[in-house]
């Protein structure tokens, strides 16, 4: 199978001996799937039948609002999982969309046939529900931020507490994985107001920007 170096360092496989990846893959009924940018992974209204995992490039994931539009919910970029909780709640209907942002490789697999298939996977189930458990737990870390992101009233303090909470690149700089109006649309602000409080906050020398990529100075 292809990429299992990559499988190998996702957070799900992590410390899973890579020797013993392709049995166990191969009796979880593994695929990898290729995407190209603006491809559908995943419909509303789809019943989501396996879980994966982002091998390369990353994947927005949308709700569609009463009048049509869609509100970005999430970023998910190489290493992540998808539909892992769908999966486990065994939701009959997705409510959201999964869209690949990029070109994007993603690994399905059923997760409960891994839990229990084999001696070999039996073997390294301990780890799989440890990393399964782990994931979750930062899941829903990220989520409680989100939710005081946009509890604040101030949006130069959503763009600041948002700006804070992604790595730095090795010059210090930032690079957001939205453009501007999806950033405007996971802080819950208008495309204007957000530009125009960038525009505030770099004049105030609160932060430097070209595109994209940020400096904070504060």
């Amino acid at each position: 199978m292809k990429n299992l170096d990559k499988i190998s360092n996702s957070k799900l496989f992590a410390g899973i001996d890579l020797e013993h990846l392709p049995h166990m893959l191969s009796c979880a009924g593994a695929e990898q799937k290729d995407f190209k940018s603006g491809e559908t992974a995943l419909f509303a209204g789809e019943k989501p039948s396996r879980i994966g995992v982002i091998l390369t490039g990353y994947v927005h994931i949308l709700r569609e609002c009463p009048d049509g539009s869609n509100v970005l919910i999430k970023v998910l970029a190489q290493g992540e999982i998808l539909a892992y909780a769908l999966n486990c709640l065994s939701v009959t209907e997705s409510p959201n969309t999964i869209v690949a942002k990029t070109a994007t490789t993603i690994l399905f697999f059923d997760f409960s046939r891994i839990l229990g298939i084999c001696p070999i996977a039996c073997a390294h189930k301990q780890r799989l529900v440890e990393n399964m458990l782990s994931y979750t737990a930062s899941k829903n870390i990220e989520l409680q931020n989100r939710l005081e992101i946009v509890s604040l009233k101030s949006v130069r303090k959503k763009i600041l507490v948002y700006l804070s909470t992604l790595p730095k690149d090795d010059d210090n700089y930032i690079t957001a994985p939205l453009n501007r109006q999806e950033m405007a649309d996971f802080l819950c602000v208008e495309r204007s107001a957000l530009s125009h409080e960038l525009s505030k906050m770099k004049k105030d020398n609160l932060i430097d920007y070209t595109k994209n990529h940020f400096l904070l100075k504060t």
